[in-house]
C-alpha cells in the first residue's frame, strides 16, 4: 500500500475507472496508480481535481487529508464511510454524559501520557549517553522497558524531571484493594474479596478528579517535559520551548506537522472502529474539533517526539531545508526540499503510527464493551406481567 503526496502546484487529479490519474506539465506521461494500491493521499499545495475522485476515493476507504498550501487555514480530512456499529457510538456517548466516567478515562489518559514522557526522556538520554542514534519509534511495552531502568550518567535537570513527571503520574494510580476489605475512604466504595468489584462504578478504581484538574496535571507534565526534552537539541536550532500560531523554529514547525499528520491517523482509526471522532473525554467538545482523535493522539506524542529528535540528530533535515526571518509574522517554514525530505522520513513510520492507533481504538472499544455488558447483567430485567392483566375479551 501506497502512502501519495502530492506537493507540486498545478497538478490535476481526477479518477477514471478504479485509477488515479495525476497529470501535470512538468511531467511527460500521466501517472496511473490502482485505487486498490493506495492507503492514502496527501495534497500540500493548490491543486485542481473532480468531486467525481472524491466519491471513489471515499468508496476505497482511501485516507484523503489535504493540508493548507497557504500560511492560513486547518487541515481537511476525508474518510470513508462511517461503521454501522451504533451501538459503540452509543457507549461513547454514555461515557461523555456521566462525569464519574468521562474523569476515570480522562486521569487514565492522562496517565498513559506521563508515563511516555518519562519513558521518552529516558530514552533520549540512552541514546544520547550511548552515542548511537537507530530507529526510535518503538512499542508501547519497549518504552515501559527503558522506564524501568534509569540511566546511570542523567543530567540532574533532566533526572529532576522525569521524578517531576513520575509523581505527576502517580497521583493517577489505580487503587490496590487488601485481603480485609476495608472502605476505601477516598472513593467512599466498600471492598471485599468474596464480592466482585462494581465494574460499573468507576469511583472505585482511581482518585476522582474533575476534567479541568486533570487538565492542569496535563499542562504542568508538559511544560516540565518540554524544558528536558529540548535539552537533547542543538542550540543551532533556537528550540527554547513549545510554541505554534505560528511556530517560531525548525523543531516547533516539525512537531506541529507531525502531530497534525498523526491526528489524521487517529481520526480515521476511531471512525473505522465506529466511534464519534467529535467527541472526546480529555479534550472537550469543541466547534470543528476532532476531540476523540486529539485524546487517542496524546498516547502517540512520545513516538514522534522521538522520532523528530532522529530526524535533526541524523542531519535528514538542516538548517538549509527551512527560511528563518525575524521580521515576518511567520518566523520560520519548511521550504520545499525540506518537506520532500520530510514526507518521504514520514511514510517510513506512517504504517507503524496508523497500526497503533487502530490498536489503541480497539482496545477501548473492547473495555467499554466489557462496561457496557457488566452493567446489563447488573440491571434488573422488566417482566412482562402485566399482559397477564388485559381485561378479556
Amino acid at each position: 500500500m501506497q502512502n501519495i503526496v502530492i506537493d507540486k502546484k498545478g497538478c490535476q487529479l481526477y479518477a477514471e475507472r478504479d485509477i488515479l490519474m495525476v497529470k501535470h506539465t512538468s511531467l511527460a506521461k500521466t501517472l496511473s496508480i490502482p485505487f486498490a494500491q493506495i492507503q492514502s493521499l496527501t495534497i500540500t499545495s493548490q491543486v485542481d481535481l473532480s468531486s467525481h475522485l472524491l466519491t471513489r476515493l471515499a468508496e476505497h476507504n482511501v485516507s484523503f487529508c489535504v493540508l493548507p498550501s497557504s500560511r492560513t487555514g486547518k487541515a481537511c480530512f476525508l474518510l470513508g464511510s462511517w461503521h454501522a456499529g451504533i451501538e459503540r457510538r452509543q457507549a461513547q456517548y454514555d461515557v461523555v454524559n456521566r462525569d464519574t466516567a468521562k474523569s476515570y478515562w480522562a486521569a487514565t489518559l492522562v496517565r498513559l501520557k506521563l508515563h511516555q514522557q518519562a519513558s521518552t526522556l529516558n530514552t533520549l538520554q540512552q541514546h544520547r549517553d550511548s552515542g548511537l542514534v537507530t530507529s526510535t519509534l518503538q512499542s508501547t511495552s519497549s518504552q515501559a522497558r527503558f522506564l524501568q531502568a534509569e540511566p546511570l550518567q542523567t543530567p540532574s535537570t533532566t533526572l529532576t524531571g522525569i521524578h517531576k513527571i513520575k509523581s505527576l503520574r502517580d497521583k493517577f494510580r489505580k487503587y490496590h484493594y487488601s485481603t480485609t476489605s476495608p472502605t476505601n475512604h477516598a472513593s467512599g466504595c466498600a471492598t471485599d474479596t468474596h464480592t466482585p468489584m462494581p465494574i460499573s462504578a468507576y469511583d472505585c478504581y482511581m482518585p476522582q478528579y474533575p476534567v479541568a484538574s486533570i487538565l492542569g496535571t496535563e499542562g504542568i507534565g508538559s511544560a516540565i517535559y518540554f524544558k528536558c526534552y529540548q535539552r537533547f537539541f542543538d542550540e543551532k536550532w533556537q528550540f527554547t520551548d513549545r510554541n505554534r500560531r505560528p511556530p517560531k523554529d525548525p523543531i516547533n514547525v516539525v512537531l506541529s506537522l507531525s502531530y497534525t499528520l498523526l491526528q489524521h491517523l487517529c481520526q480515521q482509526a476511531v471512525y473505522s472502529i465506529g466511534f464519534d471522532p467529535y467527541h472526546g473525554v480529555l479534550h472537550s467538545p469543541s466547534y470543528g474539533r476532532q476531540s476523540l482523535a486529539c485524546d487517542f493522539a496524546e498516547l502517540q506524542r512520545g513516538a514522534i517526539d522521538l522520532w523528530v529528535w532522529e530526524l535533526f540528530e541524523q542531519e535528514t533535515l538542516t538548517l538549509d531545508d527551512f527560511s528563518m526571518s525575524d521580521k515576518s509574522s511567520y518566523p520560520c517554514e519548511l521550504l520545499k526540499s525540506g518537506r520532500a525530505k520530510y514526507y518521504k522520513a514520514f511514510a517510513a513510520i506512517r504504517a507503524r503510527l496508523s497500526k497503533d492507533a487502530l490498536s489503541h481504538a480497539w482496545l477501548w472499544q473492547r473495555r467499554l464493551a466489557r462496561h457496557h455488558a457488566t452493567n446489563k447483567t447488573e440491571t434488573k430485567k422488566q417482566t412482562l406481567a402485566f399482559v397477564s392483566q388485559l381485561p378479556e375479551v
